[in-house]
């Protein structure tokens, strides 16, 4: 699947169709990012009980472009929001928005994050201040995502 997915890119780059932009002539409909500070979009600002709390909840953060604090660990766009603007899609919305707009993707970084679970980090006596919301975590809240919106083909 991942080749799959690569090659689709490196064809849509290689051998353009148009004078349009690559993302647009590959059509995609929908975006899913995991990470973290670099691509947040405000998950870490939802989580309880610190998220509220952080510098990015408040100005400066966001106020360049969207005039107001979104959890952004930026004062203006991140590289997905650029991504998805060239792709004709609208701004990721982060996962724990509950009114967020899921139809074209859906963005589970959380700043702070990081590749192996707390518990590891922990047993290593490494202490994650930040967040618990690893990379599994953002797997398992994209697992989820998509049994929620997947129907099951199997049997028809």
């Amino acid at each position: 699947m991942k080749k799959l997915v690569l090659m689709i890119l490196v064809l849509c780059f290689w051998f353009p169709l148009s004078n349009g932009h690559p993302f647009k002539i590959c059509k995609f409909d929908r975006i899913y990012q995991l990470g973290d500070s670099i691509s947040d979009t405000g998950n870490l600002i939802r989580e309880v009980p610190i998220g509220a709390s952080t510098a990015f909840a408040r100005l400066p953060y966001g106020e360049s472009f969207f005039k107001n604090a979104t959890g952004r660990c930026s004062n203006g766009l991140l590289m997905i929001d650029f991504i998805a603007m060239a792709a004709g899609l609208p701004l990721l919305p982060p996962y724990k928005d509950i009114n967020g707009d899921f139809r074209h993707g859906v963005n589970f970084a959380v700043a702070g994050s990081t590749a192996l679970r707390s518990e590891v980090l922990a047993g290593k006596h490494i202490i994650s201040p930040v967040t618990t919301s690893s990379l599994n975590v953002q797997l398992d809240w994209m697992a989820s995502h998509l049994n929620s919106i997947c129907t099951n083909h199997r049997g028809n």
